[in-house]
């Protein structure tokens, strides 16, 4: 085993959305920065993903979106009923992007600006001296080297190579649910002879036949390619994603077009609330390995964009006194929970109420409006339900019969405002991080317990 002469300021694991934005931002201030990642620089961004974005989340991230890597600009969401007879028009602004061109082009940008990459190169572990991170064991081809640093970033995605090694009375060494993470399977199809109506337009399917505890998509990249995938909630004993996009997806009229697979992948996303915290002793952790996801759909590359901004934040305070703990680090848990983490809490107690909701309750909740489209997007953009949705559904509840589903609503809306109320008074030190812990898992305990969930 060999040891790389210098020791960087900053070691980033991963070069996928957060990996690679951090790596750019970090270059740009001039940190000694290195990026290190097991693919090849041409599927950097490798994770099958339905590549949709809201326009927001770049200029909230202070990061580029260069023109050249956008493929489709998105004008709306619909969101259909298991039946496909009721649907819901969401507007909004976004875009389906070529990841792995954004990829290649922030690693590349962060190049030009100092930093050091070494791709195809896999972490082996972390290296903890002194209780705190200061390193990495990294191995490409037969060569084992040290890669030592004053900070080292966890954003090797799911697999969280990092984090499962480091010790477990860490509390940043928090695992996840089985229950807390999904199977997807997408594939990327050009129609021969067929043009899809209306291209601006990305559709997700609510199914709990076809996709259990998840949904399916179809997002057009163009008038003719299509992202087309499924994602099932794992620990549930369904049947794999690829086996139900073959048996139930491919026979469904948008797939009877005649068409090609230009590609095709599969990949494991956590769907739940952040990590209970996000830094430890000289290591921190952001993107798919913290957990920073949008709890309802699964989506990661804005919440990761925002999560490795706050991670900038907190390496330059950290540089700024020369003090690489916990303590100083925790400037990211605070930024990020008190901007983010509140409302992706709050979404995860609707994200479990939603996969436990039978086909007949999601048609009947959607034919009868009782989230309405304004409602929908108001609740995924501030995680709030509010109490006026909650009321006009009482009075059509209460005249249709239904008083189970509606104790469940109020009982989600309360909850939904509780664990928000919870993050946004995240503990302002690592000390105070115990008590606040127990305080969330006891209120997801008696939530579960309300609307009975396992």
């Amino acid at each position: 085993m060999s040891t790389r002469g210098e020791e960087y300021d900053i070691i980033i694991a991963g070069l996928g959305p957060a990996g690679s934005a951090l790596l750019w931002h970090t270059a740009r201030r001039g940190f000694r920065v290195v990026g290190i990642d097991m693919r090849k620089i041409e599927n950097i961004w490798g994770k099958p993903c339905g590549d949709a974005i809201g326009a927001h989340h770049t200029p909230e991230a202070k990061l580029e979106l260069p023109s050249n890597v956008i493929k489709n600009n998105v004008s709306a969401i619909d969101i259909y009923s298991p039946s496909e007879k009721i649907r819901y028009r969401i507007h909004g602004e976004g875009y389906i992007i070529d990841r792995n061109a954004y990829g290649r082009w922030l690693i590349e940008e962060a190049e030009k600006h100092g930093a050091d990459i070494l791709l195809k190169t896999n972490i082996i572990e972390p290296i903890v001296e002194g209780n705190r991170v200061v390193g990495v064991r990294i191995k490409s081809g037969e060569k084992v080297e040290e890669v030592r640093a004053k900070i080292t970033v966890e954003a090797t995605g799911f697999t969280r190579v990092i984090r499962r090694k480091l010790p477990s009375n860490w509390s940043i060494s928090e695992d996840i649910l089985p229950t807390e993470y999904e199977v997807a399977y997408r594939e990327i199809i050009v129609y021969e002879n067929h043009e899809v109506d209306d291209p601006s337009v990305i559709r997700i399917y609510l199914n709990q036949e076809i996709a259990p505890g998840g949904y399916w998509w179809f997002f057009p990249e163009s008038k003719t390619s299509v992202n087309v995938g499924l994602g099932v909630q794992n620990g549930r004993g369904y049947p794999t994603p690829i086996t139900l996009y073959r048996t139930k997806l491919t026979n469904h009229p948008l797939l009877r077009h005649k068409y090609i697979v230009r590609n095709s992948a599969g990949a494991p996303l956590p769907t739940r609330r952040p990590s209970n915290t996000m830094v430890g002793p000289g290591v921190i952790a952001i993107g798919d390995a913290g957990y920073t996801v949008n709890p309802i759909h699964g989506g990661g590359m804005g919440y990761s964009f925002r999560a490795a901004y706050f991670a900038l934040k907190a390496i330059e305070d950290a540089f700024s006194i020369g003090d690489f703990t916990e303590k100083t680090l925790w400037r990211l848990n605070l930024e990020y929970m008190k901007n983010i983490g509140a409302k992706q809490a709050s979404l995860d107690i609707f994200r479990i109420f939603l996969q436990n909701l039978p086909n007949n309750d999601l048609e009947f909740g959607m034919e009868k409006k009782l989230l309405p489209e304004q409602d929908i997007y108001y609740t995924s953009t501030k995680g709030e339900l509010e109490l006026s949705v909650v009321e006009k559904a009482s009075i059509i509840l209460r005249g249709l019969s239904r008083p189970s589903l509606l104790l469940k609503l109020k009982t989600v809306a309360d909850y939904m405002k509780r664990i928000k109320e919870l993050y946004e008074n995240y503990p302002e030190t690592p000390s105070k991080l115990p008590q606040w812990i127990k305080k969330v898992d006891e209120l997801y305990y008696r939530y579960k317990e309300e609307i009975g969930v396992k």
